[in-house]
């Protein structure tokens, strides 16, 4: 009963918020101002809430490279961190995650049981992952950290498509404040029409998952800086972005580029796409600020 009371305050909280946020707020200082309220009054009412970061993001992006770069550089300017994999399938880490769903889903041997090929096997160990969440939920409670970092199944689709998904995550954000970082492989982003697909399947996702979410550019390192002011162009000049699409061999439709362009540049948190790199710990401190303005909480490093 406790529980459920719990629930239903934050999420009442979250109501309140969401409907002063649309009729009244116009700036971005009084948003966060009523955040840090909203903050104040669900720590006064159930105790310090959690800062939950996931890193999302096509197969290859990096993620787990840069939970491990952004993890690592928390803890070096001392922040109370703790990562999360999600990945039952995954065979290796760049980082010893706090909390494994392996501890409590053994990926080969339900691919082994059922006789599934690897993405059945990550589509039925994910539906176990979802029954595992009580469990999960307690050992997170137990190390009750500050911030978490959680690093996602490489096939994003099983997490943001499927109803286990939608449950872990949900699990995950109860009581507590959530956002994410979408991660752009620079290898897909070298064409209008391939930047333009990726930026749509982030849409698409955040959509699905109904959390806020930022869009970075990771491998920052292989990146050209012809590349990097290119794709710059198309963030902040939409002219830029659909005139290319319509060199762009491989569009069928210079109407639909035209709408899809406009479906782009209307998402008014993509902004500035910056750039961050696990290799070499580039602009780890703006990935954390873009996470810190959906929390409300610190917002030390974004001005």
């Amino acid at each position: 009963m406790m529980k459920l009371n719990i629930f239903c305050l934050g999420e009442y909280y979250k109501s309140c918020f969401r409907i002063i946020n649309y009729i009244f707020l116009k700036n971005k200082e009084e948003i966060l101002f009523i955040k840090w309220i909203w903050r104040v009054l669900v720590i006064v009412q159930i105790g310090e809430i959690m800062n939950i970061g996931y890193i999302i993001g096509p197969a290859g992006s990096g993620k787990s490279h840069i939970t491990s770069a952004l993890h690592q550089w928390m803890n070096l300017a001392e922040f109370d961190v703790a990562t999360l994999n999600l990945d039952p399938g995954v065979v290796r880490l760049p980082y010893s995650p706090d909390i494994d769903v392996r501890t409590y889903v053994d990926y080969d041997a339900i691919v082994d049981k059922y006789e599934l090929g690897p993405n059945g096997g990550l589509i039925v160990a994910m539906d176990h992952v979802a029954i595992a969440m009580d469990e999960i939920q307690k050992e997170l409670q137990d190390l009750s950290p500050e911030f978490l970092l959680v690093d996602f199944p490489g096939q994003i689709e099983v997490m943001a498509f499927r109803s286990s998904g939608i449950i872990i995550i949900d699990e995950l954000s109860r009581g507590n404040q959530m956002a994410g970082l979408f991660l752009i492989d620079p290898v897909l982003a070298k064409s209008a029409s391939s930047f333009v697909s990726t930026m749509l399947f982030g849409i698409s996702i955040q959509y699905r998952l109904q959390t806020a979410m930022s869009y970075v550019i990771s491998k920052a390192d292989l990146l050209k800086p012809e590349d990097l002011e290119k794709i710059s162009g198309w963030t902040e000049n939409p002219d830029f972005i659909y005139n290319d699409l319509l060199q762009d061999s491989s569009v069928l439709n210079a109407d639909l580029s035209r709408r899809v362009t406009e479906l782009i540049i209307s998402q008014e948190e993509l902004g500035e796409i910056p750039t961050i790199s696990a290799e070499t710990n580039e602009n780890m401190d703006i990935a954390l600020g873009l996470m810190e303005r959906v929390w409300g909480s610190h917002d030390m490093y974004m001005g």
